[in-house]
């Protein structure tokens, strides 16, 4: 019935006003419908997330070391710190040639920008020029730290004659630093992308690894009562994991990643995944066995 009376009806309308009726309906609907919105592209996943999701075990093995137990309760001899931090200058001063190398690896490009921070290559430079800046800064802290607590930042961990006479040097961990460091001055095929990733490899590492301590920090226990005088409680932990240095190492991952990203580069996956896995084996073997060798 209704489709009968429908058609019957519409044979007694003007063709054309029906037309028009229509042609008004549809520009109707069409300005009240809100504008199509653009389709989200797919984000490129982080290379840096991609990392520590594969390899937990791996990255708890460098990070949760019983060394940084015995620290974080203040169990830790000034020996045995003097020891570690003297590996540790070591560290830190190859550190700088190591910046140098990423530096001297970046161009700038050669238009004038007025606001670095809309370029990601002035990003790069403004964050490792940083990195330098606080290098100085820590070791630094190093000898303020050790004089004022009497640490040794040339203690060997053979403890031989020899080494107290002053044959003095990196252990066979520190070395495996020391020389993976120094093959991006050396070798000039190695990217900037590559030595990144090592620099937040490592500084990722150590705020995590310090992290880690600072959960055993006791809140009822005088520093004085401390093995190590309370070096480690008043100083060194609350400045490695301190909110600044977590924003730095952050800072580190986000170039990283955009890095990636802007050079499509997550081909070379295996590649950094090498380097990640290299960076954490040596990290787990630079936490030396507490009251014991390296």
């Amino acid at each position: 019935m209704f489709g009968i009376l429908y058609r019957t009806n519409s044979s007694n309308r003007n063709p054309k006003r029906s037309r028009d009726s229509l042609a008004d309906s549809i520009e109707r609907e069409q300005a009240e419908s809100p504008p199509p919105q653009p389709q989200p592209q797919p984000q490129t996943p982080r290379l840096t997330s991609t990392l520590l999701e594969s390899s937990g075990a791996e990255f708890k093995a460098a990070t949760q070391h019983p060394f940084l137990v015995s620290a974080g309760k203040g169990t830790l001899s000034k020996h045995d710190l003097s020891r570690w931090l003297s590996q540790d200058r070591l560290y830190a001063e190859t550190y700088i040639s190591f910046i140098g190398s990423l530096i001297a690896r970046v161009t700038l490009p050669c238009a004038f920008i007025a606001d670095k921070s809309s370029s990601l290559r002035w990003r790069v430079v403004n964050l490792l020029t940083g990195a330098l800046t606080n290098i100085h800064r820590e070791i630094d802290f190093f000898t303020t730290t050790a004089q004022k607590y009497g640490l040794r930042l040339d203690q060997s961990f053979s403890d031989s004659a020899d080494a107290e006479a002053g044959a003095f040097g990196p252990n066979t961990t520190t070395a495996q630093y020391l020389t993976l460091f120094r093959s991006f001055h050396l070798d000039p095929e190695q990217s900037l992308l590559e030595g990144l990733l090592v620099l937040w490899a490592t500084e990722k590492c150590y705020l995590e690894a310090w992290s880690y301590a600072s959960t055993f920090l006791a809140q009822d226990v005088k520093s004085s009562d401390d093995a190590d005088g309370g070096a480690l409680r008043d100083e060194f932990i609350p400045n490695w994991s301190s909110p600044e240095f977590e924003a730095f190492v952050r800072d580190i991952a986000d170039v990283t990643d955009e890095l990636v990203a802007r050079e499509g580069a997550l081909k070379k996956i295996e590649v950094f995944r090498a380097l990640w896995l290299h960076v954490l084996e040596i990290e787990r073997g630079f936490w030396p066995d507490v009251g014991g060798g390296s």
